[in-house]
């Protein structure tokens, strides 16, 4: 198969993002981030994405529903039901080719020798997008709204352009709407106080190691900011603005506030 063929039959299955890495630009990668430290011949990543509906974030953006909406549909069956499916059948069509497919999910578990493939950087080198100020990795069709998974194969394929994405201009809405206050900036470099994000009751959850986000943050104050920031430079419009009533948020304590509404998602 060739990379034409691998990214038409990979968006039959239904992938929404699919991107490929060749060797090259992971090869002197670190041994415990490298894929050919679990498949030795690989010659390509194969990256590939499904949309998180933006419907999906309503209930939390609402502060009415924060398990069957996103849990579910955002979480969940999108990252463990409905994209392993579109891997497993698109690695079945590649070893009915001859070549050999490596399955992989967005995350590994810690420990039991298992390497950390880092997928977001793995993503990049796919050309899908860039990981964006606040960690999120950005994509021009939907933001930061997708989950991704891995194939690891020996077919050596040419890869994507490189996607010189910057969202992040001008920004700092998922900085700025942390209520926790749990990014701090060095030498213009923003840096997650993961164990305080840890404790937020606006929407962030764990998402589990087998997940692209293992601290998923993406339907959270900061990842709900930058949806609304981003809704006017991505590919995907709506028919309405996403923020329709003022934001709330919760401190530590879980004590809720209302904040003043800001339906552009300005980095105020």
């Amino acid at each position: 198969m060739n990379a034409s063929e691998v990214k038409n039959q990979a968006r039959a299955l239904g992938a929404d993002l699919v991107g490929i890495a060749p060797r090259s630009r992971w090869a002197d990668w670190p041994a415990e981030h490298n894929p050919c430290s679990i498949m030795p011949q690989c010659q390509s990543v194969i990256v590939l994405g499904r949309k998180i509906l933006r419907g999906a974030f309503r209930g939390i953006e609402e502060g009415t529903n924060f398990g069957s909406t996103y849990g579910n549909f955002g979480r969940g069956w999108a990252e463990f039901t409905f994209l392993p499916r579109i891997i497993y059948n698109l690695a079945c069509v590649l070893e009915s080719s001859g070549a050999e497919a490596v399955p992989m999910s967005g995350g590994t578990p810690k420990g039991q020798q298992n390497v950390q493939l880092e997928v977001k950087a793995l993503a990049q080198a796919a050309g899908l997008g860039s990981i964006g100020k606040g960690g999120f990795f950005l994509t021009p069709q939907y933001g930061h709204r997708q989950r991704l998974a891995l194939l690891l194969t020996d077919l050596e394929l040419p890869g994507n352009e490189l996607n010189e994405l910057n969202l992040c201009q001008d920004c700092q809405a998922c900085i700025t709407a942390c209520p926790l206050q749990a990014y701090s900036c060095q030498n213009g470099q923003f840096t997650l106080n993961r164990s305080l994000c840890q404790q937020c009751q606006n929407g962030a959850a764990a998402g589990g190691d087998l997940s692209c986000e293992p601290l998923d943050r993406l339907a959270a104050s900061c990842g709900r900011a930058c949806l609304v920031a981003l809704e006017d430079k991505i590919e995907e419009r709506f028919l309405h603005k996403f923020r329709q009533r003022a934001v709330w948020q919760r401190d530590l304590l879980g004590h809720p506030t209302v904040l003043s509404a800001n339906l552009k998602g300005e980095d105020k």
